[in-house]
């Protein structure tokens, strides 16, 4: 992917059908994102930050749209119950570091899904279970 993964959801959002916008993510299969939208919509995942958008710097720097690429191994420091037993001001600081290192559209996308959405209205949870059902639990069959 050459865009950054904000840039790139963000296209998708503005496709005007379902299954343009399936295709468009399923040929864009990567682990940014995925992970990014599974951060957002998976119910399992529970973000261990405070409600709200921290005190940052936003990164004025150019070309940054790769920080998000290679480093969104990082979201799972901030995800409850993943093993990475950091104090809430340690991890707090090191979120605020890391929105910092991001592109500033990728440091939005960060802050949405934190509060379990996008900022775009266009891509929908069921747009994404479509094209990655692996990403979320089974459905419970209703009785």
């Amino acid at each position: 992917m050459i865009i950054g993964v904000a840039e790139f959801l963000e296209k998708v959002s503005k496709l005007k059908k379902r299954d343009e916008k399936v295709y468009a993510l399923r040929n864009n299969n990567t682990f940014p994102v995925r992970t990014v939208l599974q951060g957002a919509f998976d119910p399992r995942i529970k973000w261990a930050l405070p409600e709200g958008i921290p005190p940052y710097r936003v990164n004025d720097l150019v070309d940054q749209e790769n920080v998000l690429i290679r480093d969104s191994r990082k979201l799972i420091y901030f995800v409850e119950n993943s093993g990475h037993n950091l104090k809430p001001l340690k991890r707090e600081t090191i979120f605020v570091e890391f929105l910092e290192s991001l592109a500033p559209k990728d440091a939005e996308l960060i802050l949405s899904i934190k509060d379990k959405k996008l900022p775009w209205k266009g891509i929908t949870e069921d747009i994404v279970r479509e094209a990655f059902p692996e990403l979320f639990p089974a459905e419970e069959t209703k009785k």
